[in-house]
């Protein structure tokens, strides 16, 4: 049972002053990593009991622990040999060429978002053996950026990218991809300070494009549009080459449309890639939020698609606003989010949303993984003074 039944309630409950009864962060945030904790298996692994192609354990275990591994001891002491059985688990399922994900022959578990966050962890966490593991995943993410190395120039919109991961892409061909897969490729490779001149470069140039940058001479796709300075409203939208990604489809001139979660990933990337947090992109994109400022429905997504993406992308809004925001130290948001995540917390610590199945957020491993790493930000907002 939910402390406020539905996401309607939610809206409300958002609008209002918070009350002395209203539960603090640090609570929010013990409750729910106590949950995550809770539902580790035996074999050190998350596995998904809401959505079968995702049992295995290998996509939601590094993400998972990603956002464990960020909890304070004071909120949540980790239980003794938690962590280590979980290592273990992503110690065995990393195969040769250094992919998480592709343990299981028949399903793909979203092998370069998985490698991704097994990168971080062990680039941060890891015991000096694991020195090789880490050297095999970053040379298999590395791989997987859509530049020359992989025959894709750069005048094609796909330049700079990184996609989903999929193992049967012929040379010069680039399947799925898009803005989130992509900050999550730099962001490890960062962590694991293996980020190079090249690679920045490349992925500054994807960056532009989706950010609709007057710098990018390329044409704005679906349509060919050539770039103009009207176009360019600081926003991000995710993908050029894969329509479906764009939860915010297309602007009146026939370009894709900027909108919060894409923004807010963008911001994430720029900073990954180098990009001082004073840069004219950065600003910009931090401009776009600021005057978008709802934290309950990720603004720019249309209310009336064929999917809600609108409803359907609530916690990854909230996860990805807050990281931005907190990485730039934007101050005064922390008590609104604290009162969108009270209202949806179950008694037992978990989130769960239940529109959510299209973007996997129906499952509570996630959903809660998400505002954990939500409720880290914010608690480091709420200390700080902001």
């Amino acid at each position: 049972m939910r402390r406020l039944p539905t996401l309607l309630l939610l809206l409300a409950v958002g609008a209002c002053a918070p009350s002395e009864s209203e539960p603090t962060p640090e609570a929010i945030l013990a409750d729910a990593a106590a949950y995550l904790w809770s539902q580790q298996a035996e074999d050190g692994g998350w596995h998904s009991t809401t959505h079968g192609l995702l049992r295995g354990g290998q996509a939601w275990t590094p993400f998972v622990l990603h956002s464990l591994l960020q909890v304070p001891d004071s909120i949540v002491a980790q239980p003794q040999g938690g962590v280590d059985r979980a290592l273990t688990f992503l110690r065995a399922h990393i195969n040769a060429d250094g992919v998480l994900g592709l343990a299981d022959s028949a399903v793909l578990e979203y092998p370069n978002y998985a490698t991704a966050y097994a990168l971080r962890i062990f680039a941060e966490h890891g015991a000096p053996e694991d020195s090789a593991l880490v050297r095999r995943m970053v040379a298999y993410l590395r791989g997987q950026q859509f530049t020359e190395q992989r025959g894709i120039t750069p005048d094609r919109l796909a330049y700079g990218a990184w996609g989903f991961g999929e193992t049967t892409l012929a040379q010069g061909e680039a399947g799925h991809l898009d803005l989130s897969h992509t900050r999550r490729a730099v962001q490890a490779l960062r962590a694991a300070e293996a980020l190079d001149d090249e690679a920045a470069v490349a992925v500054t140039r994807y960056l532009r494009l989706v950010q609709k940058h007057p710098a990018e001479s390329r044409a704005q796709p679906p349509s060919a549009t050539l770039p103009d300075s009207a176009q360019y409203d600081g926003g991000f939208y995710a993908s050029p080459t894969v329509q479906g990604v764009n939860k915010g489809w297309l602007t009146e001139a026939g370009v894709y449309r900027s909108y919060a979660t894409a923004t807010a990933d963008g911001i994430l990337a720029l900073l990954a890639a180098g990009h001082a947090p004073d840069s004219e992109p950065i600003q910009a994109a931090l401009a776009w939020l600021r005057a978008h400022p709802d934290w309950a429905t990720p603004a720019g997504i249309p209310t009336d698609g064929p999917i809600a993406w609108d409803r359907v992308m609530h916690f990854y809004h909230l996860a990805a606003r807050a990281e931005a925001y907190d990485a730039l130290g934007e101050p005064g948001w922390h008590d609104e989010v604290l009162r969108v995540l009270a209202a949806q917390q179950h008694t037992d610590g978990h989130f769960a949303n239940p529109e959510g199945a299209p973007n996997k957020e129906d499952d509570p491993l996630l959903a809660t993984a998400m505002m954990v790493d939500a409720l880290v930000r914010l608690l480091s907002a709420h200390l700080g003074g902001s």
